[in-house]
């Protein structure tokens, strides 16, 4: 009987990865996930992405129309 509460395994992506699957340099990627702007996982020094955190990210930039431009944080930018 199959467990309906587990989480299928999904591979953590590379900055390079991520950024490819996103048209964007992976240092603008890194830049945006250290300023908390993209959602990303930290494995010691290295941070990974989620192919499935970055279309649901990127779907709301579109959604909201800011499709050039990172969410900034509350607080940030005024």
């Amino acid at each position: 009987m199959p467990q309906s509460n587990v989480i299928p395994f999904e591979p953590l992506l590379s900055a390079v990865d991520a950024g490819s699957l996103l048209g964007i340099h992976p240092v603008t990627l890194l830049r945006w996930a250290r300023e908390g702007r993209v959602p990303h996982r930290r494995l010691g020094r290295k941070v990974k992405f989620r192919a499935s955190e970055l279309d649901s990210w990127s779907t709301t930039l579109y959604t909201e129309g800011a499709v050039c431009v990172a969410p900034t944080l509350k607080g940030e930018g005024t």
